[in-house]
């Protein structure tokens, strides 16, 4: 959708889509960092986990991947499941207690969010449904095909937005502290589980039922982090209790 370059001889392409990439990385590490400035003791943490899932999601392993295979592509793709989970394997591998540090992941996650869908925007991926909407954006009018479609990564983009600022307030007010990362499970679960609906493309029901496999995973992450915030304040008291 927009302009790449191409860099010969290498089978490497760069696009807007890698740049928006690295922006919402430094932004998932900058935001961290500020967050968690009055404790100094968690800082290596942010600059491992950052530069390792920078690593991993943008410029060092998408470049191999295309230099490699020789792929005129974008390389892989991020996905919030696999950034978690590398996230969580981190933390419980170094044993990183869960306030604030985790806290301050789920604010991070949301700002980085903003500036990774507006990197798919860029691709002209991730896009809904056709529509006659004046909100449509047509993908590939410089191929002469007026064909308009749902920019379902702008909508994405501005939920994270609205998302980030209200945990960063929540945040800086002290409120449900140990809890922030389970309200972001609740919260963007049930938004991916419901805008799924108005994405194109081919879906993919999962056990050929009438969800695919990332709403069952959104239900899942849901479910489990409502239980979790239902079970007590306790656990907001035993996290806290355990930073000092």
């Amino acid at each position: 959708m927009w302009p790449t370059v191409h860099l010969p001889g290498t089978g490497v392409t760069i696009s807007s889509y890698h740049l928006f990439h690295v922006v919402a990385w430094f932004t998932f590490l900058i935001v961290g960092l500020a967050l968690t400035r009055s404790r100094p003791h968690l800082k290596p943490h942010w600059w491992w986990l950052g530069g390792g899932l920078a690593f991993c999601d943008t410029v060092g392993a998408r470049l191999a991947f295309q230099a490699v295979w020789g792929r005129q592509g974008t390389g892989f793709s991020a996905a919030p499941a696999l950034f978690a989970a590398l996230s969580v394997a981190y933390v419980v591998a170094r044993k990183v207690r869960a306030y604030p540090f985790l806290d301050a992941w789920a604010v991070a996650f949301s700002a980085a969010s903003v500036f990774e869908k507006v990197a798919c925007f860029m691709a002209g991926c991730c896009f809904g449904r056709m529509t006659d909407s004046p909100m449509g954006v047509a993908l590939h009018s410089a191929q002469g095909d007026p064909t308009r479609w749902l920019p379902l990564p702008l909508y994405e983009s501005s939920f994270h937005l609205a998302t980030a600022v209200t945990l960063g307030l929540l945040y800086a007010h002290g409120r449900l502290k140990g809890r922030l990362l389970m309200v972001l499970g609740v919260v963007y679960g049930s938004w991916r589980l419901l805008i799924e609906v108005a994405r194109a493309g081919r879906k993919s029901p999962f056990m050929d039922g009438p969800l695919t496999a990332v709403q069952v995973v959104c239900l899942l992450t849901v479910a489990f982090s409502v239980a979790y915030l239902a079970s007590g304040r306790s656990h907001g008291r035993r996290a806290l209790n355990a930073t000092g």
